[in-house]
């Protein structure tokens, strides 16, 4: 497939506009808000959504950001390279069988969004704040048990 420079709409320029379009309004942002967000136009927005432009490199890896999807849900698979099968490891094959078998869009989003979520887990600062809870923990104990004392004395 060649791509036809210079030429919009084309086929990858409305596959792109319609990436752009799908993403936004499952983020349930309008064009509006997104422009704002990634400071362009309304106007170049609708112009890209309808495939009459195509955002610069700057612009398309700030809207895959704000969007929350990976670079290549906005390109057609013409025009990169597909992760093939034998590619992928046992655990990766696993989850897409699974993932497959989910029957609902949105709950396939969910499940992305769960494996996101997965992704970004960090254990050392949860453990962090673990130890940080328990020394405010023994802090605060610290202090109360001054506190009863003083008291105890006062009585006394």
């Amino acid at each position: 497939m060649t791509l036809e420079k210079g030429t919009r709409p084309n086929k990858f320029t409305r596959h792109l506009g319609d990436a752009i379009r799908k993403a936004r309004e499952d983020k349930g942002v309008s064009q509006v808000d997104l422009a704002n967000l990634i400071n362009i136009r309304r106007a170049t927005l609708s112009d890209m959504e309808n495939g009459k432009t195509e955002p610069d490199a700057f612009t398309l890896a700030d809207l895959a950001h704000k969007l929350e999807k990976p670079l290549s849900y906005f390109f057609p698979s013409f025009v990169y390279k597909e992760i093939k099968q034998e590619e992928l490891t046992s655990l990766e094959s696993e989850l897409l069988i699974h993932f497959r078998k989910i029957w609902d869009e949105q709950l396939q989003r969910v499940a992305i969004h769960q494996v996101e979520v997965l992704s970004d887990f960090d254990p050392t600062k949860t453990l962090w704040d673990a130890v940080d809870l328990t020394i405010s923990e023994k802090e605060n104990e610290a202090k109360l048990q001054e506190i009863i004392e003083q008291r105890h004395k006062k009585n006394n």
